[in-house]
């Protein structure tokens, strides 16, 4: 079952690439190139995709706290990048497949929503573990 789960994250990361990141390194290849303009673009997408494997390790570790955070990072700068193509499609613009646009944006969003509620159990119990409540001491209180 893990097996498959990594393989729809692999799936989904490429899928969710296809949308509004791979619009952007469209418009980004005349001024940095073609490997440029995926790496700026591709950078987020990874991030996210790392950040998911890490998503149901012990949220106390320290390497997969730092994942999940890089990979929310992540996923602020790909859910611009898709909020930029629907508005650029929006205006009225088409390009060659935009059928693989739509898919992508479609799948990005429902993957970021999806990396959102899990990653929110990171936020709730890195909070917790901030701000422990003392512990309890069974004694009775006696006035001072």
């Amino acid at each position: 079952m893990k097996d498959l789960s990594i393989a729809f994250l692999k799936i989904a990361a490429l899928f969710s690439f296809c949308g509004g990141p791979l619009l952007v390194s469209d418009q980004l290849k005349p001024r940095f190139g073609t490997q440029g303009a995926f790496l700026m673009t591709v950078t987020p997408v990874l991030l996210m995709l790392f950040g998911a494997f890490f998503l149901e390790d012990d949220v106390e570790d320290r390497i997969a706290r730092a994942a999940v955070w890089w990979g929310r990072q992540g996923l602020y700068v790909a859910l611009a990048m898709h909020a930029y193509a629907i508005w650029w499609f929006a205006l009225g613009h088409h390009v060659s497949e935009q059928w693989l646009y739509h898919l992508g944006i479609v799948v990005g969003l429902i993957w970021s929503t999806v990396y959102l509620r899990e990653g929110r159990r990171w936020v709730v119990a890195r909070n917790r573990s901030a701000g422990k409540p003392a512990e309890r001491d069974d004694s009775p209180i006696e006035p001072s």
